[in-house]
Order: C-alpha cells, then sequence, then structure tokens
C-alpha cells in the first residue's frame, strides 16, 4: 500500500511505507517546531500512511521543504546503501530524489510570487 507526502496543491509523493517511513524520520530529525513534530510523531506511531504538508504550521512546514530541498537526498544517498543492492539503491534515491524536487518547484514557485 503506498503512502503519500502531498506538498502543495500541485505535487503529491507516494512511496511504499517502508520508503515514506524514512523519510518521515528524517523529517522528524529536520524539524524543531513542536506542533510539527508532535504531528510526525503520530502519523510514523499510528501508521497513518499521510503527511499533507499545507496543514502544518508555518515554521514547521518551512523546515521541512528546506529539509526535503537541502537534506534528504544526501541523506538517503549515504543512508540507504547499506540496506539495498545497488540498482535497488538507485532506484529509491531517484524517487526521493522527485520528492526534493517537488520542494523545489513549490519554492521556486513561491519566489516567483512573492518577486511579482
Amino acid at each position: 500500500m503506498a503512502n503519500d507526502i502531498i506538498v502543495s496543491d500541485e505535487y503529491a509523493w507516494s512511496a511504499s511505507h517502508g520508503l515514506f517511513e524514512w523519510v518521515v524520520e528524517r523529517l522528524l530529525e529536520a524539524v524543531d517546531d513542536a506542533a510539527t513534530r508532535e504531528h510526525l510523531e503520530l502519523v510514523l506511531s499510528a501508521e497513518l500512511g499521510a503527511v499533507d504538508l499545507r496543514r502544518l504550521p508555518d515554521a514547521g512546514r518551512a523546515q521541512i521543504m528546506r529539509s526535503l530541498r537541502g537534506h534528504l537526498v544526501p541523506a538517503a544517498e549515504s543512508g540507504l546503501a547499506l540496506t539495498q543492492p545497488e540498482p535497488a539503491r538507485r532506484f529509491t534515491v531517484g524517487h526521493v530524489k522527485v520528492l526534493a524536487l517537488m520542494a523545489e518547484d513549490v519554492a521556486r514557485s513561491a519566489a516567483d510570487e512573492e518577486a511579482t
């Protein structure tokens, strides 16, 4: 069963349960906003299977978006090396890169709106 991270009104990222949990755990490490941390912990403990970034507090959402754009792909490139054979690891890292690209496009669109 797929699990989802809803990045914006335009983007939703679906992944296997294991990869979804791995990503949410990395996001939890990157966030210090208490309400956002509480929500991510609930998603993991109750196995809710979805995180809607649009519904998170502004501070937590901003921290998550920075992490998606900056830290998540390097973490996948280094952290998944020991758990998957090389072809599967490359595919998984590529899938994580798609999530990072979604976050980058959302950030770029927000910057373009602010500039106009």
